[in-house]
């Protein structure tokens, strides 16, 4: 019997996990960045990004920091250590500016304001993914 020709979900599958209360983000992201290799997952909460990101080796991750900011730290810090290999991006409102650092502290690789358009995003996830995938040409 043969299979459909879709690959199969691995721990070494790429994954794109998206942190937001509603679907703003994701399905424009998904259509972006589309690839039969990617993964790109919705998470509702910090528990959905630690349980995805522990089983998916290479994940780069956008949070939302407006949906809750003292939790998104605390996520910070949880996905930059331990056995979580995740890249992380933080969209915030310009009322968060003041604490660019201590969220680039905490491990995010990139801080970008809310109003970033989406295919900027989109780059920044692209950037990220090619490093983890080894097709980054800058080294």
């Amino acid at each position: 019997m043969t299979m459909a020709s879709s690959p199969p979900i691995s721990r070494f599958t790429p994954a794109l996990l998206i942190l937001e209360r509603s679907p703003r983000l994701e399905p424009d992201l998904k259509h972006l960045l589309a690839s039969p290799e990617l993964l790109v997952r919705p998470c509702r909460s910090p528990r959905d990004v630690l349980e995805l990101s522990s089983k998916m080796r290479g994940s780069v991750v956008v949070m939302d920091f407006d949906a809750g900011p003292a939790g998104t730290l605390r996520l910070l810090g949880q996905l930059s250590g331990g056995r979580h290999d995740a890249r992380l991006i933080v969209l915030a409102s310009p009322e968060w500016g003041e604490l660019e650092w201590a969220v680039r502290d905490a491990g995010a690789i990139h801080f970008l304001p809310k109003s970033t358009p989406i295919r900027c995003v989109a780059s920044h996830c692209q950037s990220l993914l090619d490093v983890i995938a080894g097709n980054d040409d800058s080294r």
